[in-house]
């Protein structure tokens, strides 16, 4: 089996990957519905993919990992690699966690992170608001995950958080170290939103992209508390 062609449609503002390959078995993979921008960074790897096997996931993946150092150019490899699973779980005629070790546990934990009201302010009670809401969801999630810092308007919508001119241009342009203002007002709204979920809800914070991320594929970096 090869890969005849890489191809990414956006829709529904998500970029829907697409790998196809000789044999007729397609795969495919989603990028978030944030990044509808990402469509001709999927296809620049293209001729990179073209010829291989996509069952060779990791020897797919060494050939683009590379170029994903930084968010959000790690989704395209992320999405990438989801539809090379896809074409592999088909292949193999096995669902995709048979082929990443079989299963663990029969539940997985599931955090609300786009079930969302909207933000009109970016002081600590506006965070208690959102999170009030949420907590009280019909669909019962058990932890929230809620965008803090230079994740999000925060950072720009709170006068001298951090060191230097903020910067615009496309999502999350700023980074660098808070000042001791927005490191207080950080977690000023870090305590007002787990003073209203208690122990019955967790907070995952996400807090980038304002640095390069670690991670081969690119992630975004959570905290829980």
């Amino acid at each position: 089996m090869k890969i005849v062609d890489l191809r990414c449609a956006v829709i529904g503002a998500s970029p829907i990957v697409r790998i196809v390959t000789d044999e007729g078995v397609d795969g495919f993979g989603e990028i978030e519905s944030s990044k509808p921008y990402m469509r001709p960074v999927v296809e620049m790897y293209r001729d990179f993919l073209v010829g291989e096997d996509p069952t060779d996931v990791e020897r797919c993946l060494l050939k683009i990992r590379r170029f994903a150092g930084f968010k959000p150019w790690g989704s395209a490899v992320s999405a990438i690699e989801i539809a090379l699973w896809d074409v592999a779980g088909k292949a193999a005629g096995l669902p995709v966690y048979k082929l990443l070790g079989g299963k663990v546990r029969d539940r997985v934990r599931v955090y609300n992170g786009g079930v969302r009201p909207t933000f009109t302010a970016y002081a600590p009670e506006d965070y208690a608001r959102v999170m009030a809401e949420m907590k009280a969801a019909p669909e019962g999630f058990t932890l929230i995950k809620e965008g803090v810092a230079y994740h999000g308007p925060m950072a720009a919508n709170t006068p001298g958080f951090s060191y230097g001119e903020p910067r615009t241009g496309p999502r999350h342009p700023d980074r660098g170290p808070l000042t001791e203002r927005g490191l207080k007002h950080t977690i000023a709204c870090v305590e007002a939103m787990k003073d209203v979920l208690g122990d019955e809800v967790g907070l995952a914070l996400d807090a980038v992209p304002a640095s390069p991320c670690p991670m081969p594929s690119g992630c975004c970096a959570r905290w829980s508390r």
